[in-house]
């Protein structure tokens, strides 16, 4: 059991649990042969990551496998801790993204490298609630292997190329609920952004980005339902020309 707390655990569809962590987000899915997990959050958050799957009422002998939408460490750094105790979940992620999810050296942006920016004090307090989530601790996923279209035969599940924010970033559409899940591609807000901005689909602080400009050509050929899953902030769906958080 952990003793971290989730900001919010929405059922936005069925079989479909949106979990705001922490620091960042995941999601638990019932698929037809199991159940998966799209991200794990950081190291700190792998008990967090399992109470979710139980709190969607699923057993932890059913969880298969965990699609990775990138290799940042708030994206992997639960899975380590699942495959320990269950060792034959699989990880999948972009043939691109491969190098950073098994890490231990990957695509991200370091304290040294945020620099100046250290000195707002939003970013700060990330900075903190990151450390504290065990940013710092070495991770590897040496067993993640490369997805392909047959993973996602007969699966309610369409991976999309996200590229920008990292080599290999992919959304996942999920046709049946009307969502997609963006990573860190598209995210409704971030610990380093004002508090009040309103929650809807925008791009990450930019210094996350390794490719700002690529990132956003991809962000626009997203196909974007009526709701969206990020990688940070809450979850939203579309009412009218407006975007708000989904609840329940």
């Amino acid at each position: 059991m952990s003793t971290r707390a989730p900001r919010s655990v929405v059922s936005v569809a069925p079989g479909v649990v949106f979990v705001e962590g922490p620091v960042s987000n995941w999601v638990v899915l019932a698929e037809e042969d199991g159940v998966a997990l799209i991200d794990a959050g950081y190291p700190a958050d792998t008990d967090l990551v399992l109470d979710t799957v139980r709190w969607a009422g699923h057993d932890l002998a059913d969880l298969r496998r965990v699609y990775v939408t990138h290799g940042h460490v708030d994206h992997v750094g639960g899975i380590p801790g699942i495959l320990e105790r269950f060792p034959h979940v699989r990880v999948l992620a972009h043939a691109d993204e491969l190098d950073n999810v098994r890490g231990p050296g990957r695509q991200q942006v370091t304290p040294a490298e945020i620099g100046g920016r250290l000195a707002a004090p939003r970013t700060l307090r990330w900075l903190a609630r990151a450390i504290g989530s065990d940013a710092l601790r070495p991770v590897t996923v040496p067993t993640a292997r490369a997805f392909t279209a047959h993973d996602f035969e007969g699966r309610a599940m369409t991976p999309f190329p996200a590229v920008g924010h990292t080599a290999g970033s992919t959304a996942y559409l999920l046709p049946a609920a009307g969502a997609i899940v963006t990573g860190d591609a598209v995210v409704t807000h971030h610990d380093t952004q004002p508090a009040s901005w309103q929650p809807r689909p925008r791009m990450i602080t930019p210094f996350f980005t390794a490719d700002e400009a690529t990132a956003l050509e991809s962000a626009r050929a997203l196909p974007f339902p009526e709701i969206v899953l990020p990688g940070h902030g809450p979850a939203v769906h579309r009412v009218g020309s407006e975007w708000v958080p989904v609840t329940g």
